[in-house]
């Protein structure tokens, strides 16, 4: 094996330095090129070794646990490096005068900000919806009182006593005038606040009147339906007759008894006109026609016929059978008292 030559002059070193400084590079670059070389050849002698120590599979596997070593190392390297360079930034912006703005923006002002923005808004709203509520319940308020007016007090359904309607009067004891006279306190009432029965009980003033009956006719009008007392019997009094009805009311005054029978009332009058009245409805007309006086004392019931026969009814009790015994024997027997009291057991004299 020959030696190695020795460098020459003009060798290949200085031409690469002659080529380096033609193309204007300072020794020092070339340097760093040369060494850039160095560290290239130390590179693949490293490769080579590596790629040796992969050949075999023990290698292998050493290789691998280095490897993951490195990368462990490098990786709590890496964050140390990483927290502390942050660290380092902080402390030098901190300790740097910095802008409000900059300030605001390193500090979340922004953020405070737009908290603030929507605490406000959001007091806004509530605020806002309070005064729709507020402003909701005067006009409901308005609304409801406006129509409280109208309905209760205003003229739009105010009575007018012209309109109203009667029916059941007889035209003589009482008539539609009559009628509309006894309810004119109550003209100019609004119908929505007028109580009915007070004006039932105006046209029930009128004596001739047993019962009346009141509805509305919208909006501003009323019909009145009365029932006019019927007479059975006649009372004598104050100089005069009256009719008397079946409640022992005296409701018309009349120049003599006529057809009716001539009645005799206890104090309590209710009671002795209910009897009464009880002994009449159950006699058969052509009977009812001949009874000429009647006497109730509370608790029996006698009567007079026409041709001067008396007849002793008692109570109440048993009428219908009471009144067919008494027919019989008027119709078979001649008597002058007649005692239909004990139904089944009747005594003539």
């Amino acid at each position: 094996m020959r030696p190695p030559s020795p460098r020459r002059p003009g060798g290949r070193h200085d031409r690469s330095r002659a080529s380096s400084n033609a193309s204007g590079k300072a020794p020092d670059e070339a340097v760093e090129a040369s060494s850039g070389q160095g560290l290239s050849s130390e590179g693949d002698q490293a490769r080579g070794e590596a790629s040796q120590r992969r050949s075999s599979p023990r290698s292998r596997e050493r290789g691998s646990r280095e490897a993951r070593s490195d990368r462990q190392a490098r990786g709590e390297g890496g964050e140390e490096a990483s927290s502390a360079v942050a660290r380092r930034s902080a402390r030098g912006t901190v300790a740097t005068p910095i802008a409000a703005a900059d300030a605001a923006a390193l500090l979340g002002g922004e953020e405070m900000t737009d908290l603030g923005d929507r605490l406000r808004e959001r007091a806004h709203a509530r605020r806002m919806l309070l005064l729709r509520r507020a402003a909701i319940a005067v006009f409901t308020v308005a609304i409801v009182g406006g129509a409280a007016w109208v309905a209760f007090f205003s003229p739009l359904f105010a009575l007018s006593t012209s309109a109203i309607q009667v029916s059941g009067e007889d035209g003589t004891l009482a008539t539609d005038e009559s009628v509309r006279s006894s309810v004119s306190a109550f003209e100019g009432v609004p119908l929505t606040r007028l109580n009915t029965r007070e004006v039932a009980r105006a046209v029930e003033s009128n004596v001739a009147v047993k019962s009346a009956s009141v509805s509305r006719r919208w909006p501003t009008s009323l019909t009145v339906s009365v029932t006019m007392r019927t007479g059975m019997a006649v009372e004598a009094a104050s100089g005069g007759y009256w009719l008397v009805d079946d409640q022992g009311v005296a409701f018309q005054q009349v120049s003599g008894a006529g057809t009716y029978p001539l009645v005799t009332l206890p104090d309590d009058r209710t009671t002795g006109a209910s009897d009464v009245a009880s002994v009449l409805g159950a006699l058969d007309e052509s009977t009812r026609s001949h009874v000429s006086a009647i006497t109730a004392t509370g608790t029996q019931v006698t009567f007079t016929l026409r041709g001067g026969q008396s007849v002793k009814w008692g109570t109440n009790a048993d009428a219908p059978q009471k009144a067919r015994v008494l027919a019989t024997l008027l119709a078979n027997v001649q008597a002058t008292t007649y005692d239909v009291s004990s139904p089944n057991h009747p005594v003539t004299s």
